[in-house]
């Protein structure tokens, strides 16, 4: 009985810590996100690698010479456009 009910603690304490490193909250059960909240998310998470894919080029560019001009230019307009994104899904939200 004591196996089983120390099974059980500990599938709980694993269960809270996976939702608290996937929703950044600690819970037992995970919170209920609007839409718009999470189309905030997305459009965060998309700026975020679009930042990164930006990062990288200049890096490689400067390891390598490459011209890498055309591929940031696309990248900076799609950055632009997710900030205009976001701003408005923010102001909808609140």
């Amino acid at each position: 009985m004591k196996k089983l009910l120390m099974l059980v603690v500990v599938l709980a304490v694993a269960w809270v810590g996976f939702q608290s490193m996937r929703a950044g909250r600690l819970a037992f059960m995970p919170p209920a996100v609007s839409e718009e909240e999470s189309r905030i998310r997305e459009l965060e998470k998309e700026l975020a690698s679009v930042r990164a894919k930006i990062a990288q080029a200049g890096r490689s560019a400067g390891m390598t010479g490459l011209d890498t001009t055309e591929d940031v230019s696309a990248l900076m307009e799609r950055q632009e456009e997710l900030e205009k994104e976001l701003a408005e899904a923010r102001k909808r939200s609140r």
